[in-house]
């Protein structure tokens, strides 16, 4: 978890590096207002407004965790995808080079009782 006592800069600068960027800006935002509260909690408290900072900054970490998450998410999702797609292409070779010399020396009516079903 974060400590949101931290420099707000220091804390932009490890969401602008981490962060996902469609939470971005509400965790930005939030992140603005509670420092701003915290700045000004006495003339708030005179109008008898009360922000609860500590939900705020509790859904502000539950968010970047849960995008932290989803990222590592996607990037194994990326790499799954890769593999996947290196895999089919490795596939559609073998089948290929391995279908080839049938379709060479046998005709076409025979290609069918090998598990070829092109017709050409």
């Amino acid at each position: 978890m974060l400590d949101y006592s931290c420099d707000s800069t220091y804390l932009l600068i490890f969401i602008l590096l981490f962060m996902n960027k469609i939470y971005l800006e509400p965790i930005t935002k939030a992140q603005s207002l509670v420092t701003g509260v915290k700045t000004k909690v006495d003339v708030l408290q005179k109008k008898g407004i009360v922000v609860d900072v500590e939900k705020l900054q509790h859904l502000c970490v539950s968010l970047e965790e849960a995008g932290a998450a989803q990222d590592v998410a996607e990037e194994k999702l990326k790499e799954a995808r890769a593999m996947a797609h290196n895999c089919l292409e490795e596939l559609k070779a073998c089948y290929s080079d391995s279908k080839s010399p049938i379709k060479q020396n046998f005709p076409p009516e025979a290609w069918l009782s090998f598990g070829i079903v092109d017709k050409k």
